[in-house]
Formats: C-alpha cells, structure tokens, sequence
C-alpha cells in the first residue's frame, strides 16, 4: 500500500491484510482463480466479502459480481473506478469502495 496525499493503492499485499486486521476484521485470504471465491465465501460464515480489483486480477469484477448474487455475504470491491458505470449497472449490489478505509467496521 502506498500513500500519496489522499490516494491510496491497495493490491491485497500484506499491508491490506495488516489495515484491515487493524480496522477490526479478521482477513482470510484465497487464491482469486474462480471458483475458489465462491466455495471459499460459501464455506464459512463470512461477514463480508472484499474483492480486490486491480490489473493482477483482470476477472476480479466478473468474480465479486458473481459472488453478490451465489451467497450472503454483503460483497465489496476496491480498485474499481467510481464512474466505471458498466461494473455499477453489472453488479448493482456490489459495493464500490474507493479505499479500503472506507470498509463498513465490523
């Protein structure tokens, strides 16, 4: 994660794991090839889903969108831009998260 002014990056690296322990979530982590998320989503009682959406994980949209209508688990994703209307319209009950600070706590 890197700070710059207001703008953070965050690519699901051990420093996202660490803000969010801090923020008060407990982080488990799984491999992003499908369907890997959703077993793993459906598999434990998850109080939320965080998908992260950046280059390395170029189906990650289609997955978080998936996942939001195949569990029960409220679905957020991080790296998706906030104007990308296409991804709103696609998953309507996905939220779009600017930072991952911005994580309803839990």
């Amino acid at each position: 994660m890197t700070k710059s002014g207001d703008r953070e990056r965050f690519p699901g690296t051990d420093a996202a794991v660490q803000q969010l322990t801090e923020a008060g979530w407990e982080v488990q982590t799984c491999d992003p090839d499908w369907p890997k998320p959703l077993e793993a989503a459906q598999s434990g009682s998850y109080d939320a889903v965080l998908v992260s959406c950046f280059r390395f994980a170029p189906r990650s949209r289609d997955a978080a969108s998936m996942l939001s209508r195949m569990q029960e688990a409220p679905v957020y994703t991080v790296g998706v831009l906030q104007k990308d209307e296409a991804f709103r319209t696609m998953a309507p009950d996905v939220g779009v998260l600017q930072y991952v600070k911005d994580l309803p706590t839990p």
